[in-house]
Protein backbone atom coordinates (compact mmCIF):
# COMPACT_ATOMS: atom_id res chain seq x y z
CA UNK A 1 0.00 0.00 0.00
CA UNK A 2 1.48 3.50 -0.71
CA UNK A 3 0.15 6.29 0.27
CA UNK A 4 1.37 10.13 -1.34
CA UNK A 5 2.54 12.89 1.03
CA UNK A 6 3.11 16.59 0.87
CA UNK A 7 3.10 17.75 4.04
CA UNK A 8 4.65 16.77 7.61
CA UNK A 9 4.69 17.70 10.90
CA UNK A 10 7.78 16.54 13.17
CA UNK A 11 7.37 16.37 17.20
CA UNK A 12 10.26 15.23 19.03
CA UNK A 13 9.04 13.75 22.44
CA UNK A 14 9.67 15.39 25.99
CA UNK A 15 11.33 13.19 29.04
CA UNK A 16 11.40 9.91 26.86
CA UNK A 17 14.29 7.95 27.73
CA UNK A 18 13.68 5.30 25.81
CA UNK A 19 11.30 4.33 23.32
CA UNK A 20 9.08 6.31 21.02
CA UNK A 21 11.70 9.86 20.98
CA UNK A 22 10.51 11.45 17.77
CA UNK A 23 7.70 11.25 15.18
CA UNK A 24 6.88 12.38 12.00
CA UNK A 25 3.18 12.84 11.01
CA UNK A 26 2.21 13.00 7.42
CA UNK A 27 -0.73 14.23 5.32
CA UNK A 28 -1.51 14.86 1.53
CA UNK A 29 -3.74 17.63 -0.13
CA UNK A 30 -6.75 15.50 0.25
CA UNK A 31 -6.53 13.54 3.88
CA UNK A 32 -5.28 15.17 6.44
CA UNK A 33 -3.33 11.81 8.15
CA UNK A 34 -1.84 9.47 6.18
CA UNK A 35 1.04 7.85 7.98
CA UNK A 36 3.68 8.39 10.58
CA UNK A 37 7.21 7.45 11.26
CA UNK A 38 8.22 6.61 14.66
CA UNK A 39 11.96 6.86 15.89
CA UNK A 40 12.88 4.40 18.71
CA UNK A 41 15.90 4.78 21.18
CA UNK A 42 17.53 2.37 23.55
CA UNK A 43 14.69 -0.47 22.25
CA UNK A 44 14.72 -3.25 19.78
CA UNK A 45 12.39 -1.93 16.66
CA UNK A 46 9.15 -3.10 16.70
CA UNK A 47 7.20 -4.22 13.42
CA UNK A 48 5.75 -1.28 10.81
CA UNK A 49 2.16 -1.83 10.42
CA UNK A 50 -0.93 -0.61 9.16
CA UNK A 51 -3.27 1.29 11.29
CA UNK A 52 -6.91 0.65 10.29
CA UNK A 53 -8.65 2.09 13.94
CA UNK A 54 -11.93 2.41 12.35
CA UNK A 55 -12.35 0.69 9.24
CA UNK A 56 -9.97 -1.87 8.48
CA UNK A 57 -10.85 -2.53 5.07
CA UNK A 58 -11.53 1.27 4.23
CA UNK A 59 -8.24 2.12 2.55
CA UNK A 60 -8.52 5.75 2.91
CA UNK A 61 -8.85 4.92 6.96
CA UNK A 62 -5.62 2.93 6.61
CA UNK A 63 -2.92 4.56 7.76
CA UNK A 64 0.97 3.65 7.30
CA UNK A 65 3.26 3.67 10.48
CA UNK A 66 6.97 2.48 10.23
CA UNK A 67 9.19 2.42 12.89
CA UNK A 68 13.06 3.59 12.40
CA UNK A 69 16.00 4.06 14.80
CA UNK A 70 16.20 7.83 16.48
CA UNK A 71 20.14 7.85 14.81
CA UNK A 72 18.44 8.56 11.12
CA UNK A 73 15.93 11.18 12.22
CA UNK A 74 18.13 14.09 11.26
CA UNK A 75 18.79 12.52 8.15
CA UNK A 76 15.23 11.61 7.16
CA UNK A 77 14.48 15.16 8.34
CA UNK A 78 16.85 16.84 5.53
CA UNK A 79 15.69 14.40 3.07
CA UNK A 80 12.02 15.75 3.74
CA UNK A 81 13.12 19.43 3.45
CA UNK A 82 15.95 18.74 0.48
CA UNK A 83 13.97 16.42 -1.70
CA UNK A 84 10.62 15.00 -2.99
CA UNK A 85 7.69 14.34 -3.76
CA UNK A 86 7.43 11.48 -1.78
CA UNK A 87 5.45 8.26 -1.18
CA UNK A 88 4.91 6.50 2.18
CA UNK A 89 4.79 2.62 1.35
CA UNK A 90 4.31 -0.22 3.29
CA UNK A 91 2.78 -3.73 2.60
CA UNK A 92 0.42 -5.80 4.67
CA UNK A 93 2.05 -9.26 6.08
CA UNK A 94 -1.02 -10.76 5.49
CA UNK A 95 -3.73 -10.16 2.32
CA UNK A 96 -6.98 -8.14 2.81
CA UNK A 97 -9.48 -8.35 4.42
CA UNK A 98 -8.29 -6.92 7.23
CA UNK A 99 -9.57 -7.80 11.16
CA UNK A 100 -9.05 -5.50 14.04
CA UNK A 101 -7.18 -1.69 14.59
CA UNK A 102 -3.76 -3.04 12.43
CA UNK A 103 -1.97 -5.21 10.36
CA UNK A 104 1.49 -6.05 11.00
CA UNK A 105 3.55 -4.77 7.70
CA UNK A 106 6.75 -5.62 5.85
CA UNK A 107 8.77 -3.61 3.14
CA UNK A 108 8.01 0.00 4.62
CA UNK A 109 9.60 2.58 3.20
CA UNK A 110 9.86 6.52 2.59
CA UNK A 111 10.71 7.32 -0.95
CA UNK A 112 10.36 9.59 -4.11
CA UNK A 113 8.33 9.52 -6.49
CA UNK A 114 9.57 9.48 -10.13
CA UNK A 115 13.53 9.86 -10.44
CA UNK A 116 15.90 12.59 -9.18
CA UNK A 117 18.67 14.26 -10.98
CA UNK A 118 22.24 12.57 -9.90
CA UNK A 119 24.35 15.93 -8.58
CA UNK A 120 21.28 17.75 -7.55
CA UNK A 121 22.15 18.00 -3.89
CA UNK A 122 24.54 17.81 -1.09
CA UNK A 123 22.99 14.89 0.87
CA UNK A 124 25.57 12.48 2.71
CA UNK A 125 23.99 9.15 2.86
CA UNK A 126 27.21 7.74 4.28
CA UNK A 127 25.81 9.37 7.58
CA UNK A 128 22.97 7.01 7.25
CA UNK A 129 25.49 4.06 8.39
Amino acid sequence: MTKNITKYSLSLLASANDGVQAQILFSNETAFFVGRIDFYKGTELPKSYLWHPTNANDESQTYLVLAMSHSVLGNVADLLRNEGPWILELSPSTPPPFFGASTQGYGGKLKTVGTEKTGEGDFNFSLLL
